[in-house]
């Protein structure tokens, strides 16, 4: 018997400079004090993870910023950042959850971490096809991507939101589905997408 139908839905986040740790200082190497919504994901909105951003008015650059936490697909992974210098610095590795945020030394100036607004989600973390869709658009115009293995893998097939008109499109799929061996993931870039219903199995 073949998998039954799934759906998920996501929602991509809100562009945030203190959704994953309010401003602090650190008198010596340490961990950033963490929103207690960091560490469950609800930062970064539904089924979805962000890239994470650190924002100073000070310069901090000599500091790195270690970041661990879980990507999509439930993986640890971490990112080095390096700090900012009176501006807004964003990494590039899409976190689900943020655990911890580890810093080299004295940060002295008021600093916070958040995250971006670009977001990916894991429709399945195995073997699944991707059998349609329902996108609320957001009017910026961009790719919305299905990628196959992990959040960074090779794109499949994509739609593009080619007006800045907000619409609701329901894109066709054959039949059968779309097949992803390694699992299937969503790119979300910032502005594009209000949400985006997906079905599998």
């Amino acid at each position: 018997m073949g998998l039954q139908l799934q759906v998920k839905t996501f929602k991509p986040a809100a562009a945030s400079t203190t959704s994953v740790a309010a401003a602090q200082t650190l008198g010596g190497a340490g961990n950033m004090s963490l929103a207690t919504a960091a560490g469950t994901g609800a930062y970064a909105g539904t089924n979805v993870g962000s890239t994470i951003s650190l924002t100073s008015t000070g310069n901090i650059s000599a500091r790195t910023f270690t970041v661990t936490g879980t990507d999509a697909s439930g993986s640890t992974i971490t990112e080095d950042i390096t700090g900012p210098n009176n501006t807004t610095v964003t990494g590039s590795v899409f976190f689900s959850t943020v655990t911890q945020i580890a810093v080299d030394g004295a940060v002295g100036t008021n600093t916070s971490a958040g995250n971006g607004a670009d977001t990916v989600g894991a429709i399945f973390t195995g073997a699944t096809r991707v059998k349609g869709a329902q996108i609320t658009t957001g009017g910026t115009v961009a790719d919305i991507s299905f990628k196959e293995s992990s959040q960074t893998g090779t794109t499949k097939f994509f739609y593009t939101v080619a007006t800045t008109t907000k619409d609701y499109i329901e894109p066709y799929i054959p039949d059968d589905g779309i097949l992803f061996r390694e699992g299937a993931f969503i790119d979300l870039p910032s502005g594009s997408v209000v949400s985006a219903t997906v079905y599998y199995g």
